[in-house]
């Protein structure tokens, strides 16, 4: 009883550390599908707000120019596509997905072992052809045209207007496909941080 009522009031933060790991339940699938929809969530609103600002989607834009050119590669800079009118398909299937995981996982390790004796010599050219890049292009392309839609009406009739809330909107719905590199999203994020503490230390002054 002594032992425990140390490490009741311990003061090590280790020991205090596994004593509230001790009090948290472990997540569910449940929970873990409702934390990865959160984080979702949370990605496409940064990525609406970052739509608002032009110089972020002509960074963008430079930057896929680059892959063209065949200076830069397309998966340092997106990772994926994300289908719009799948997404409700794609959150039903998660929790039937979850009961598959544990029959599947076995067989996955087995088969893992047999390809990491071979993965090291292909792992470069897996990851180029991750992304399919005429579906790049085109999702590019559509990127690019609402994008010099949406600036030529910025250009004519303003931010506050009613067609330009319509074609920024436009825009945004278009960039949440978009599956930015963590690189590439984290730089575009504090490009427009940095420009709105610029606009508010102009405000004061």
């Amino acid at each position: 009883s002594s032992v425990e009522s140390e490490i009741g009031r311990t003061t090590d933060p280790v020991r205090m550390y596994m004593r509230e790991m001790g009090t948290v339940e472990l997540l569910t699938r449940e929970g873990e599908i409702d934390i990865a929809k959160r984080i979702e969530d949370g990605i496409n609103q940064v990525q609406c707000s970052v739509a608002e600002y032009p110089e972020a989607i002509t960074y963008l834009l430079e930057q896929y120019d680059r892959v063209e050119a065949g200076e830069a590669r397309l998966s340092d800079l997106i990772t994926a596509f994300i289908d719009p009118n799948a997404e409700e398909v794609a959150e039903s299937e998660d929790v039937n997905l979850g009961k598959e995981d544990d029959e599947v996982a076995n067989d996955a390790e087995d088969e893992d072992e047999d390809e990491d004796e071979d993965g090291d010599n292909d792992s470069d050219s897996d990851d180029d052809n991750s992304i399919d890049p005429e579906l790049a292009r085109q999702k590019f392309t559509e990127l690019r045209e609402q994008y010099e839609k949406t600036r030529q009406t910025i250009k004519a009739k303003g931010r506050n207007h009613k067609d330009t809330e319509l074609e920024i909107l436009l825009l945004s719905e278009i960039f949440k496909q978009f599956r930015l590199v963590p690189k590439q999203f984290d730089y575009l994020v504090n490009n427009m941080r940095e420009m709105m503490d610029r606009v508010r230390t102009q405000e004061r002054h």
